[in-house]
């Protein structure tokens, strides 16, 4: 559930941006550009994190955060920071839950566990 928090609020983030800075952006000719494509993209990633950086520096996520929940090390050599948390979070779960999510299915942990050395239990 504290996945699908974050995935809601990063949609929202992409339709606020669409909604409220395209016209902006693109207020005569409508026209997309590579440049105005890639900027949006840097807009959208660097708000998702900014507005989850508060949560990331507790050990969080937004979605956590509403559950109650925490992400634990498992290494006591590496502690627990926003760069874990943010590794955790975008590059471990883009590269490896999202296609190896299966084991979670049988109550395995995630792959994006695996590779970042953690776990989520209650805060």
């Amino acid at each position: 559930m504290a996945n699908a928090v974050d995935l809601i609020v990063f949609f929202a983030i992409i339709v606020a941006t669409f909604i409220f800075l395209l016209p902006f952006v693109l207020p005569e000719t409508r026209e997309m550009n590579p440049f105005v494509a890639a900027g949006i993209l840097v807009f959208v990633c660097a708000a998702t994190f900014l507005l989850q950086y508060p949560f990331m520096r507790v050990n969080q996520t937004i979605g956590k955060a509403l559950l109650g929940l925490r992400i634990f090390s498992k290494n006591s050599a590496r502690p627990m920071s926003v760069g874990v948390v943010f590794q955790r979070e975008v590059f471990a779960k883009a590269f490896t839950c999202y296609f190896m999510c299966i084991p979670m299915l049988f109550n395995n942990e995630g792959q994006h566990d695996v590779a970042c050395e953690t776990e989520v239990g209650n805060a």
